[in-house]
């Protein structure tokens, strides 16, 4: 931290954000796709800018740290979106009391560009909602020097979440998400400051 933003009282601005969403299903009858379009739009009705990333159209190659897969525009165009993110959403519904390996594929592909940013998960499932998987996924970003919020949003119930016309039948969805944009915000900002005013501490 410099003497001068001390001085001054700098405080992270309240510019708008770029908090893209990550749908992390690629099942041909997927009921993920919905729940990541609601939050990209809470995302934007928060006033933040964001990108749904539909892992299932990116297509990424299965991680094996090979040169020819590093160079996909596909990663190329994972790794762009998450570096000029200030903060991102991860949604994965559960599958065998975990999340699933479309996203680890993923996040295998990244790592500054997640450093010291925060991320929120939400999960979807039937009675838990997914909170296995969202738990298990913040352990995963953590490693990676990401911060999980605590805040997320479990779909449960996730076979009635919309009706035939494509109605959210959950209204109670729309201010958990909200609250978890909003606690995502603070982080962003009070995050993006600290990566652009304070020293980061070398490893020994």
């Amino acid at each position: 931290m410099t003497a001068e933003s001390v001085e001054s009282g700098e405080r992270p601005d309240q510019s708008q954000l770029f908090i893209p969403v990550v749908c992390g299903s690629v099942r041909k009858n997927r009921r993920s796709y919905g729940a990541c379009e609601l939050i990209a739009q809470r995302v934007e009705a928060a006033g933040h800018r964001t990108e749904l990333i539909d892992l299932r159209a990116l297509a990424l190659p299965m991680y094996d740290e090979e040169p020819e897969s590093e160079i996909m525009p596909a990663v190329a165009r994972l790794r762009e979106i998450m570096g000029e993110s200030d903060a991102s959403i991860w949604q994965s519904p559960e599958y065998n009391h975990s999340f699933t390996s479309a996203v680890k594929n993923a996040i295998d592909y990244l790592d500054e560009e997640l450093r010291r940013k925060p991320v929120a998960v939400a999960g979807l499932g039937s009675l838990s909602g997914g909170t296995r998987a969202v738990e298990q996924l913040k352990l995963v970003l953590i490693e990676l020097h990401a911060l999980p919020t605590r805040d997320s949003v479990a779909f449960t119930d996730a076979r009635n979440m919309f009706d035939a016309e494509g109605k959210l039948q959950r209204p109670e969805w729309i201010g958990r998400i909200d609250l978890m944009v909003r606690e995502l915000a603070w982080y962003a900002r009070a995050l993006k400051w600290g990566r652009e005013h304070v020293e980061i501490p070398e490893r020994r």
